[in-house]
């Protein structure tokens, strides 16, 4: 990111290409693998989108916002969970039954103490929505990675943009259509599709509680305590599914309700 965010596509191609053929060379093909479908991609694709000013007629433009970068990596987090469905099930589309398998290999060898029951339970309350948690962990590093490395560049004087505004963050509108469709079909597909379905809709809807999160710090910026309310306010969402779906709410419908203009 720093090297994208200063110096441009092309040097973060350079370096990028270094970075896969050393983890090929003193590491494993598959570690490399492993970190360009992660890291590298997902790289270039928030530079690309963020660095390059988006053309409104013949004589204006305007850099690209961030909801469109947060967008983009939604989208290739959704064709990333397609492909795995494809590609690493032998053709079967069985991913829940893929990831069952991995995770009771994983805490067998790695959580001998507990028992083979403690297992099961934990493997059964995470497995539906593994995936979506996988990629809302992921797409959230890659985020943070983005904003240090942009703060960093802004102290420095070497950023190529102004700063992005992440507190105006808004959603396309390809990103409501890709959660509608998604959503329509996880409710009467069944099995395997809808473990399918029912994640991917989870993934597009991470845009929407990014929005939702700024909706919130922007609202409790205006109160007379902000830091208390927002300390409030993290400790529900951490430990409540509730506060998540709502702040995720909120944000897919401050397209129409715009509290953060109304509350400026």
């Amino acid at each position: 990111m720093l090297v994208g965010f200063s110096s441009g596509i092309r040097y973060l191609t350079i370096a990028s290409c270094f970075c896969v053929v050393s983890l090929i060379l003193f590491s494993s093909q598959a570690q490399a693998t492993l970190h360009f479908f992660s890291i590298v991609i997902p790289s270039i694709l928030i530079c690309y989108l963020v660095l390059n000013r988006q053309y409104i007629n013949d004589k204006s433009s305007r850099w690209r916002e961030i909801g469109e970068a947060v967008s983009a990596m939604t989208i290739l987090a959704i064709i990333y969970l397609l492909a795995g469905a494809a590609f690493l099930t032998d053709g079967s589309y069985n991913l829940e039954s893929q990831i069952r398998g991995t995770l009771n290999k994983i805490f067998s060898e790695r959580m001998q103490i507990a028992s083979a029951l403690d297992r099961k339970l934990l493997i059964n309350t995470i497995i539906p929505y593994f995936p979506a948690l996988i990629a809302s962990s992921w797409l959230i590093m890659i985020l943070i990675n983005a904003v240090i490395a942009q703060s960093i560049l802004i102290k420095i004087d070497k950023n190529i943009r102004p700063r992005l505004k992440y507190s105006l963050l808004l959603a396309p509108q390809s990103v409501y259509w890709v959660f509608t469709i998604f959503g329509v079909i996880s409710l009467f597909a069944s099995g395997k599709i809808e473990f399918i379905t029912q994640n991917a809709c989870l993934i597009s809807a991470i845009p929407f509680f990014l929005i939702g999160l700024t909706v919130f710090n922007h609202l409790a910026r205006r109160t007379r305590a902000p830091r208390t309310v927002l300390f409030i306010f993290y400790i529900f969402l951490s430990i409540s599914s509730w506060a998540i779906a709502i702040c995720t709410i909120i944000g897919f419908f401050e397209e129409w309700l715009r509290l953060r203009e109304k509350y400026t």
